[in-house]
């Protein structure tokens, strides 16, 4: 179960500081790599809500342990993070981008050019189409063609004629929408 509402970016910090904390009480360090909604939020759209946190982290049972201790005192449900994304990230982000630091907790979400593929790969109507074309502008793409090429770099042998229609779409949002990058 995820948070019942909506956490904003500074919701997410407020919840990282509190997850620092408690791995500094029990004398861990821990790493984590976001994606989705969260990475949005905490890298490049600070107006972006998401339910939950998805990532890779390391050492997974004290992150796991200390997460259950903060959702618990923050009413959240006890996968408000959680990895289950893993199966859909495309290897090794070369760039992701440090949003949160401490003693014991660094938190790193993927590169506009790994989400935007993430994004992109996944092609799902809705809040992606949105995310897409701000990280399409954000990753500085000026053509479809650049678009598609990260997505075939990322997603070798995977490009499908959805996502050809996909990054169409989302260049024009880009374009008409302007400067969106906040």
């Amino acid at each position: 179960m995820t948070s019942a509402a909506p956490l904003s970016r500074d919701e997410l910090l407020e919840l990282l500081e509190d997850l620092s904390q408690t791995l500094a009480r029990s004398g861990e360090r821990a790493r984590m790599f976001v994606v989705g909604g969260a990475a949005m939020s905490l890298g490049y759209d600070q107006t972006r809500t998401t339910r939950d946190v998805d990532a890779l982290f390391e050492p997974k049972p004290c992150v796991h342990s200390a997460v259950a201790d903060v959702a618990a005192r923050h009413g959240l449900g006890p996968d408000w993070v959680n990895d289950a994304a893993k199966g859909f990230m495309p290897g090794p982000d070369p760039d992701p981008r440090t949003v949160y630091e401490s003693d014991h907790l660094l938190v790193q979400v993927a590169s506009p050019e790994y989400l935007l593929a993430m994004k992109l790969h996944s092609a799902r109507p809705g809040r992606d189409i949105d995310d897409a074309a701000i990280l399409y502008r954000t990753a500085g793409c000026t053509s479809p063609e650049q678009a598609l090429d990260l997505l075939e770099q990322r997603f070798p042998g995977r490009l499908l004629p959805r996502h050809q229609y996909l990054v169409h779409e989302i260049a024009a949002q880009a374009e008409t929408d302007g400067d969106i990058s906040r």
